[in-house]
């Protein structure tokens, strides 16, 4: 971290509004890391037990230290860094059981004994080290921790998805260092998940459970647990790289849906977060997330199965959603606040319900009663926390992906699902109002009723109260063919255009499958009656509210601002593009013979417009007794 970098992040924890000012108007990939609270997810999930105490190596800035300090009784941190600490130390000022410790941990002499010790990312060797750099380091936290302690680690795999697709290493900047067996990159090294449990064996943990965090560790926005694998359509988003520009050899999410299909995601998740026992206690539970069969020490009676975030809202919407198993197995769902402000609106979900159970009630005694869907229960709302049973059954998402690449059983099937939600409302004119302009529709979605919109706008429907959220995976049909609806955050009595509501419900789903969906978009939105200006203006009213949602010009998706560029190579091979076969063939040609000129000329940042252009770009940085070879290329 150099000197002003060290200064701009000093500053911008000292004051909370300092620091997210900053995250919203800088694009530095060390600003991003080193400030963002999305760092905590890692472990925000983690049911510490509070009279406990923490070593945090690697501490770093301290992204994670104020959450440790939160968590547990007290909270070491140990940074080799004296800007680093420096951070700290300001950042954290508030906490009285934080201690801040400048060093190297690997020749530090700790006495004390801890509860939990935390190695997130941070256990790369220095050069000086043994011949067993990073197994002498497990060993020595091994060390450090009680006999019924525990170990976090957060580390890169070595086979993650994303370095097959062109993502550049982080510690050596290179693609393919990992994958090609490192040999050009020093001391440097991952770790596969077989490697990392046998490292982690040896070293004295006698039980390890791998957690995988999407889209990496570094930055998670979900927590993933061998008892709650990712399946086929779950990860929807590419890996962004944030400190460099990468290229892109295939897509992550294609490939991520064969890979988990096949059972393999374990192998292949960007990284990983392990939690290690060194210990047993009386009170045992047995996990199946260590592939081991043994069992685990159990800080809780309560096991975290999946964790989601939403950090890149306005602060009035930050909030939560895990999925739990209890020491008997039952399942159940959490949704809470991540900040203060957020707590009205988890407070709001109750309310939300009982406005979908209202609507419901007006088609009592009809025919279509029993289609309409139920919202699911809630079993607990308070102090910003609220609980739900876990819902088994099949989603509608689920029952349409069956059909992909199936033109007419693909067809029925959306047609089908789209019934399921609004169709028994549709037949009851009991839950219809005429739509009309109000105040509160015009401030979330942006819209203004000008003549041309009035007359797009002339007769449309609206439901009595309108959960917009209506997505296909929301809805889980049970055994018995009913119908429940997951999620109601975002539920208004005002009237919404029930079309709006059903152009949502298609397109979000077409949206993230629209590689497998061999239709076109216009094809589509005519199958549910939807015209070229009906869905231009519904596309104005959902950008209105995903600004409600995510701050005007959505500025809370901060992370935007951070994404370096994506070099797109893999389609230009499968697409056969003549003119960038002809200068691949050409690099290789010269790679093959200009030997210790090959990084030099890698080096040359060249524009391409022309072949001829590139070669002579080449001659003019090629020593005498290469020139023959590029006259040879010309011919």
């Amino acid at each position: 971290m150099d000197e002003n970098t060290g200064k701009k992040l000093l500053h911008a924890v000292e004051n909370g509004k300092e620091r997210e000012s900053c995250l919203l108007s800088e694009n530095s990939w060390e600003v991003l890391y080193q400030l963002s609270d999305i760092r905590e997810n890692i472990l925000e999930w983690y049911d510490f037990r509070p009279g406990a105490s923490l070593l945090e190596i690697g501490a770093e800035c301290g992204a994670l230290t104020g959450l440790f300090c939160r968590k547990v009784h007290h909270v070491t941190a140990v940074e080799e860094s004296e800007d680093k600490a420096t951070v700290n130390r300001a950042r954290n000022a508030g906490y009285d059981n934080l201690t801040v410790e400048v060093g190297n941990f690997r020749r530090m002499e700790i006495k004390e004994k801890f509860d939990y010790v935390t190695l997130i990312g941070t256990w790369e060797p220095s050069d000086d080290e043994t011949e067993q750099p990073y197994l002498d380091t497990l060993k020595k936290v091994r060390e450090c921790l009680k006999p019924e302690g525990k170990l976090f680690l957060a580390t890169e795999n070595r086979y993650g998805l994303k370095y097959f697709a062109g993502a550049p290493e982080e510690h050596t900047g290179r693609c393919f260092d990992g994958l090609e067996n490192y040999v050009s990159a020093g001391n440097i090294r991952t770790f596969s998940h077989k490697t990392l449990q046998k490292m982690l064996w040896e070293a004295g943990f006698s039980d390890s459970r791998f957690y995988y965090p999407i889209p990496d560790y570094k930055l998670p926005s979900e927590i993933y647990s061998d008892e709650n694998l990712p399946s086929f359509g779950s990860i929807r988003y590419a890996t962004v790289s944030y400190d460099r520009n990468r290229y892109e050899l295939l897509d992550e999410r294609l490939a991520f849906d064969s890979i988990c299909q096949d059972g393999m995601f374990g192998d292949f998740a960007n990284s990983f977060l392990i939690v290690s026992s060194c210990g047993q206690q009386n009170t045992e539970t047995q996990v199946q997330g260590g592939g081991n069969g043994q069992t685990e020490q159990s800080d809780i009676t309560k096991n975290v199965l999946y964790a989601k975030y939403n950090r890149l809202r306005a602060p009035e919407f930050q909030i939560s959603t895990k999925i739990i198993a209890g020491e008997d197995g039952n399942r159940w769902v959490e949704k809470a606040a991540l900040r203060p402000e957020a707590r009205r609106h988890i407070e709001g979900l109750l309310e939300n319900r009982k406005k979908l159970m209202s609507i419901a009630s007006r088609g009592e005694g009809t025919e279509e009663a029993a289609d309409i869907p139920v919202p699911v229960e809630m079993i607990r709302n308070d102090d910003g926390l609220a609980v739900f049973p876990f819902v088994e059954g099949v989603s509608l998402a689920k029952e349409v992906t069956k059909f992909l690449g199936k033109r007419e059983g693909f067809l029925q099937a959306l047609h089908r699902a789209v019934e399921s939600i609004y169709g028994a409302f549709l037949r009851t004119p009991e839950m219809l109002v005429n739509f009309r302009m109000t105040k509160e529709f015009e401030h979330i979605f942006g819209i203004v009723c000008d003549e041309q919109t009035a007359e797009i706008l002339k007769g449309m429907k609206s439901l009595a109260v309108s959960n917009i959220d209506s997505i296909l995976s929301n809805f889980v049909r049970l055994s018995d063919g009913k119908l429940v609806c997951l999620d109601y955050e975002w539920v208004f009595t005002f009237p919404i255009p029930v079309e709006y509501l059903i152009y949502r419900t298609v397109y979000y789903y077409y949206s993230e499958n629209i590689h497998y969906i061999k239709i076109g978009e216009a094809e589509l939105w005519a199958e549910f009656g939807l015209n070229e200006a009906k869905v231009g203006l519904f596309r104005r009213m959902d950008d209105c509210f995903q600004q409600y949602v995510h701050g005007e010009k959505r500025k809370y998706i901060y992370t935007a601002n951070y994404g370096k560029k994506t070099i797109n190579i893999g389609k230009d091979i499968q697409n056969g593009e003549n003119w960038f076969l002809s200068v691949a063939d050409d690099i290789h040609y010269l790679n093959s013979h200009l030997g210790d000129y090959r990084r030099d000329l890698i080096k040359c940042h060249i524009k391409v417009d022309r072949r001829d252009v590139f070669l002579a770009k080449c001659r003019e940085k090629t020593p005498k007794r290469l020139k023959k070879l590029i006259r040879k290329l010309r011919k």
